[in-house]
């Protein structure tokens, strides 16, 4: 399931447990983030996420980050072939 949603909605499920990756670049990342937010750049995903995700795996919710959208609907193609179901764009 991907879903889009809000900022607001995305910070209000970080506070539950949810995961907020930032898939921009290192440098996108480091000239500029959401409080909070972890870096995984798309091209690094399929090799890193499970190094993220810890012990809660598939199942925790994951909010995907970009400065478009175009990058963490990618990154949820990515993720949903890796088994990946809770995954939230933020637009």
């Amino acid at each position: 399931m991907t879903k889009n949603i809000t900022l607001v909605q995305a910070q209000e499920m970080q506070a539950g447990g949810a995961l907020f990756l930032d898939v921009r670049s290192a440098e996108e990342y480091q000239a500029g983030h959401i409080a909070g937010s972890i870096s995984l750049p798309v091209e690094r995903l399929a090799d890193q996420i499970a190094g993220v995700t810890g012990m809660a795996g598939r199942g925790r919710s994951l909010l995907l980050y970009c400065s478009t959208g175009s990058r963490s609907r990618l990154a949820a193609q990515v993720l949903q072939r890796l088994g990946y179901q809770k995954l939230y764009i933020i637009m």
